[in-house]
């Protein structure tokens, strides 16, 4: 079932356009399903398509010549993805595989350049979004380069907490969130027992409590 012009209004670059727009959006739209480990597009491929998240989540990951993984973000609903490719003309500089079940619709760049030349709005939208993702993957590098992988767990921990608590959906296993902070699986496992023992967090299989806030932050501080 496709989005309707509502729906639409979840997505920040969309939320700027009139409903008159956001239902063209909607003629315009191509809709297709993934299942879970499926690929919606392989690093170094060309795809000229703007994908947007309707549900389920993905990751976008570069893998190394020797295999080693690394996941620069989780893709959830509401978000966009492949803006260089469409916005530069090149190659994919990431794959996207799809971490559940998801649903995603696409705006093809022909369609995309025409709502860049019609609306200031859209075009002022685009470039905001451009400077956040710049600014997030300049944090991921000072993170990776510069931080221990206590303080990055630490960081991973207070980012995606709410309420205290960080869900652990069935895709987000330990090798899934190492690979984000970039480390391994048995290096993640230790500093979380660490944590654990000293009081600061609370594992359960669905959740990671936060039990000592304070404590997180000054770990966080580096």
């Amino acid at each position: 079932m496709k989005p309707t012009p509502q729906d639409l209004e979840q997505y920040p670059l969309l939320r700027v356009l009139s409903d008159e727009e956001r239902r063209q959006i909607c003629d315009m739209m191509r809709v297709d399903a993934l299942m879970k480990n499926g690929v919606l597009f392989l690093e170094g491929e060309f795809s000229s398509a703007l994908f947007f998240v309707i549900s389920g989540w993905l990751k976008a990951e570069k893998v190394s010549r020797e295999g080693r993984q690394q996941i620069l973000r989780f893709i959830g609903p509401g978000e966009m993805i492949n803006e260089l490719s469409v916005f530069s003309n090149e190659a994919n500089a990431v794959s996207v595989i799809a971490l559940e079940p998801c649903q995603v619709f696409s705006l093809s760049q022909t369609d995309v350049e025409k709502l860049l030349e019609k609306s200031t709005s859209f075009s002022r939208a685009v470039i905001k979004n451009l400077a956040h993702r710049i600014d997030y993957l300049l944090a991921k590098i000072e993170d990776l380069s510069l931080y221990t992988v206590e303080v990055r767990l630490a960081r991973y921990l207070l980012e995606h907490e709410e309420s205290e608590v960080v869900l652990r959906q069935s895709w987000k296993t330990q090798s899934e969130i190492a690979a984000q902070i970039g480390t391994v699986p048995d290096v993640l496992n230790r500093h979380l027992q660490k944590l654990a023992r000293d009081g600061v967090i609370d594992i359960s299989r669905e959740q990671i409590r936060i039990t000592d806030m304070q404590a997180l932050e000054q770990i966080a501080r580096g």
